[in-house]
C-alpha cells in the first residue's frame, strides 16, 4: 500500500519527502489557478476583491464578478449575492460565477462579523444595504435592473437591503429562507422561496412538519397571500408590477443549496424571468462543478503536503532527534479494545447536542477573548467529549491496565520541556509554507481550498490580522482534545497491538472516529429525505437541533483528518506531541477562519 511505501521506504527518507512536498504545493497552486479560471469564466469575466465603507464606517468585503462586456456605455443587469449564518462569500462563488458568465455583475460580500468584514453578525442590516449602495454606484451597473439572492440569514440581510431601498431592485430570491416576517412580503418585489425538501428549519419557520409539507405551509401561503397549497414552480402574481412569488423546492438538503445544480438553476431562471439584459444560456449549462473538482484537488494537496512535509523536517538535522519508535503498547487488547473502540466512536454523537447547542453558547463562554460563537460550540462539545473520556480511561486504568504495568511513557506523552518545545516549533514549521501558499492563492485567484461534493464543504481559508490573533487564544481548548485523543489512540487504542501496518492503522482508526458520526447523520437525514418527521429534538434556542446538525456535517471528514495526522505522525516519532500539535493548529486555523463574530471587533 502507499502509505506503508511512504513510511517504509528509508531511500525516500529526505529527498523524496522533499520532491513531493514541493510537488504537493506546486500542485494547490495550480490547481488554485484552474479554478480560478473557471470561476473567470476563462477570461470573460474579472474577479476583483473589493472593500467599501457603510454609512456607519463599516468597512465591507466583497468579490466583484464584472463580465467583460459590462460597460458604462452598456450597463449590465446587477446581482447582490449575500451567504448565509457562519459562511463567507466563497459559499457563493458558485451561484456569482454563474451568473456573471450569463452577463450580470455581481456584488458577493461578506456580512458584517463574517470573513474579512468587520463587525458582528447583524450589524448595520449585515452590511447589505452597504453593499447594494456600493453595487448602484458602479457606472458599468443598469440601476433600474438589479436583483438580489441571500442563502438562509443572506435572505434576511438581502430582505434589509430591499426594505432600506425600495427601488433599488426588482427582484429577489430567498435561498432556503423565507421573508421573516411574512406580514413583510407586501412591501417586497419579485419574490422567490426556495426551501430545500430536507430542510432541517422546516417545522420552525414555515409551521409544517415535513419537506412534503412545504406547499401547505401557512407561513408560505401568507407571504403569496393565497389559501390554496402553493404550487412549486408556478409563478404567482405579476412581475411587471413587482407582486410575483414563486417556490422552489430541490430535493436536497440546505447546506448543499450553494453547490447544487438544481438550486443555482433556479437562481439563474428567476433572474431571467425577472430582469432584463443576461445572456440566454440554459439554466442546466453549468461550469462549476469543474471548479469544486480543481478547488478538491487543491485541498487533497495541500493535506498531503502536511505530511510529505512533516516526514521531511523529521529527517533535518534540526528536528531528526524527534524521530523514534513507539513504546512497548500494554492498552486495550482482544475484547475490550473493541469495547473501547465501540465508546470512542458513540461518545462524540451522545455529547453532541446539549454540548453544541446549550453550553457553546454560554454567556461566559462569549467573550472578548472567545468572541465566536460557532468555534466556542466546536470547543464546548470537544472538551467535553475529551473530560469524559479522560474520566472513562481513568476508570478502565485502575480496573485492568495498571495490572498489565501500563503506565504514562506507555501512551508516548514525553513530558519534557526540550521535546514539547521542539515539536511545537516543528508544527509550526511544517505548517507555515502551506498557510504562505494559501494566503497568495486565495489573493491571486480569489477561491480557498475546498473539499466540495459534500452536503457542507470542509474550507481552509487565510485569516484576516484580528482572526489570526484569536488562534491564540483558542489554542489551548482544543490542545486539551486532540491531546487527550492522541494519547488515547497511542496508548490504549493502537489495532492489533501496534503490530498492523501504516495503512491498515489509519483506516481502522478513521473508521473508529467517524462510524459513529455517519450512523448519527444518517439517522438524522434519511428521515428528512424521506419525507418523515425529524428524529432528533431539543429546546429550539440558538438554531436548535436544525443548526447543530448542519455544522455537525463536516465532522466525519475533519475527525478523519485529524486522526491521520495523529496516527502518522506518532508512528513516525513515538511521541504524540508532533501530531497534537500539527492537528490543533490546523483545526484552530479552520475554525478561527472561518467562524462568526458574534462580539464586534477593532479593524
Amino acid at each position: 500500500m502507499f502509505f506503508d511505501s511512504f513510511y517504509n521506504d528509508k531511500k525516500m527518507q529526505k529527498s523524496k519527502l522533499g520532491m513531493y512536498a514541493a510537488a504537493s504545493l506546486l500542485l494547490a497552486i495550480l490547481f488554485s489557478f484552474l479554478a480560478y479560471l473557471v470561476i473567470s469564466d476563462f477570461g470573460y469575466v474579472t474577479v476583483n476583491d473589493v472593500r467599501f465603507y457603510g454609512p456607519n464606517g463599516e468597512m465591507i468585503s466583497a468579490h466583484l464578478y464584472v463580465p467583460a462586456d459590462a460597460t458604462p456605455q452598456k450597463p449590465a443587469p446587477g446581482i447582490l449575492a449575500i451567504h448565509g449564518y457562519n459562511n463567507q462569500k466563497d459559499y457563493m462563488t458558485n451561484t456569482a460565477l454563474e451568473l456573471a458568465r450569463r452577463g450580470y455583475v455581481v456584488l458577493s460580500i461578506d456580512m458584517t462579523g463574517h470573513g474579512f468584514s468587520e463587525g458582528n453578525v447583524g450589524a448595520f442590516s449585515y452590511g447589505a444595504v452597504a453593499g447594494l449602495n456600493y453595487l448602484r454606484s458602479l457606472a458599468y451597473v443598469d440601476k433600474n435592473n438589479i436583483g438580489l439572492v441571500g442563502m438562509s440569514m443572506g435572505g434576511w440581510a438581502i430582505q434589509s437591503a430591499a426594505l432600506a431601498v425600495p427601488d433599488g431592485y426588482k427582484a429577489m430570491f430567498y435561498m432556503d429562507s423565507y421573508v421573516l416576517p411574512p406580514t413583510l412580503a407586501p412591501r417586497l418585489k419579485n419574490v422567490a422561496i426556495q426551501m430545500a425538501f430536507a430542510d432541517e428549519f422546516t417545522p420552525f419557520w414555515l409551521q409544517v412538519p415535513t419537506g412534503k409539507d412545504i406547499p401547505k405551509s401557512p407561513v408560505l401561503k401568507q407571504i403569496f397571500n393565497v389559501t390554496e397549497d402553493i404550487i412549486p414552480g408556478k409563478v404567482y402574481g405579476d412581475i411587471s408590477k413587482g407582486t410575483a412569488r414563486i417556490l422552489y423546492e430541490p430535493y436536497i438538503d440546505p447546506a448543499a443549496s450553494t453547490d447544487d445544480p438544481t438550486s443555482i438553476g433556479n437562481v439563474i431562471e428567476w433572474f431571467s424571468m425577472t430582469l432584463q439584459g443576461g445572456k440566454n444560456i440554459p439554466r442546466n449549462d453549468l461550469i462549476f462543478p469543474i471548479k469544486q473538482l480543481f478547488t478538491s484537488l487543491a485541498f487533497l494537496s495541500a493535506m498531503f503536503f502536511i505530511f510529505s512535509f512533516g516526514g521531511y523536517l523529521l529527517e533535518t538535522e534540526t528536528f531528526k532527534e524527534l524521530k523514534g519508535t513507539p513504546p512497548e503498547y500494554k492498552g486495550f487488547t482482544g475484547y475490550s479494545y473493541w469495547i473501547a473502540a465501540l465508546i470512542t466512536t458513540a461518545l462524540p454523537p451522545l455529547l453532541f447536542l446539549p454540548t453544541f447547542i446549550e453550553w457553546g453558547m454560554n454567556p461566559m463562554l462569549l467573550t472578548i477573548f472567545t468572541p465566536q460563537a460557532p468555534t466556542n460550540r466546536y470547543m464546548a462539545w470537544q472538551d467535553t467529549v475529551a473530560l469524559v473520556t479522560v474520566v472513562l480511561l481513568a476508570i478502565f486504568y485502575y480496573a485492568s491496565l495498571r495490572k498489565k504495568g501500563f503506565t504514562l511513557q506507555h501512551t508516548g506523552l514525553d513530558l519534557s520541556l526540550k521535546t514539547v518545545a521542539k515539536s511545537f516549533l516543528f508544527a509550526a514549521l511544517t505548517l507555515l509554507p502551506l498557510y504562505i501558499t494559501l494566503t497568495y492563492c486565495y489573493a491571486l485567484f480569489r477561491t480557498p481550498f475546498t473539499l466540495a461534493g459534500l452536503p457542507e464543504p470542509v474550507v481552509l481559508r487565510p485569516m484576516s490580522t484580528i482572526r489570526f490573533t484569536f488562534a491564540f487564544t483558542y489554542f489551548l481548548p482544543f490542545l486539551f482534545y486532540y491531546l487527550v485523543t492522541g494519547v488515547l489512540f497511542a496508548g490504549f487504542m493502537r489495532y492489533k497491538e501496534g503490530k498492523a501496518s501504516l495503512t491498515m492503522e489509519l483506516l481502522i482508526n478513521s473508521l473508529i472516529v467517524s462510524l459513529g458520526s455517519i450512523i448519527f447523520l444518517l439517522y438524522y437525514y434519511v428521515p428528512l429525505y424521506m419525507g418523515m418527521p425529524q428524529t432528533l429534538s431539543w429546546k429550539y434556542v440558538y438554531g436548535g437541533v436544525p443548526l447543530a446538525m448542519i455544522y455537525y456535517i463536516v465532522v466525519p471528514v475533519v475527525s478523519i483528518l485529524t486522526i491521520c495526522i495523529l496516527t502518522y505522525f506518532y508512528r513516525k516519532t513515538g511521541k504524540v506531541w508532533p501530531g497534537v500539535f500539527i492537528a490543533t493548529m490546523l483545526i484552530v486555523w479552520y475554525n478561527v477562519a472561518f467562524a462568526a463574530f458574534h462580539i464586534a471587533m477593532p479593524p
